[in-house]
């Protein structure tokens, strides 16, 4: 499997601050990618494990149709890792970092 996660900004989307003193926050898509889209056809889920600074650091993703996508709102870099579950009931992991 050739898989990566990749991450970019949320098309449209505007830096905000959720506290007056806070940092600034991006909204981040979270993604899987490869140069072989028939790949992502083998996948049932996928479950991203973020920064432990989330209080939700555990997101599944279900939808292919939008390559395993997770969307979060992040100040800053990270190293994020993803286990892909197969249709063939293997369990396959990726790492990669969150920045845009």
């Amino acid at each position: 499997m050739s898989i990566s996660i990749k991450t970019n900004l949320v098309p449209g989307s505007i830096a905000k601050k959720f506290r007056t003193k806070g940092r600034v926050h991006h909204n981040i898509r979270i993604y899987l990618a490869t140069d072989n889209q028939s790949e992502l056809d083998d996948i049932d889920a996928v479950k991203y494990e973020l920064h432990p600074s989330f209080k939700e650091r555990i997101r599944l993703a279900e939808n292919r149709s939008n390559n395993f996508e997770v969307r979060i709102w992040s100040y800053g870099y990270f190293r994020v890792n993803a286990k892909i579950f197969l249709k063939s009931g293997n369990i396959t992991s990726v790492e990669g970092f969150v920045k845009w």
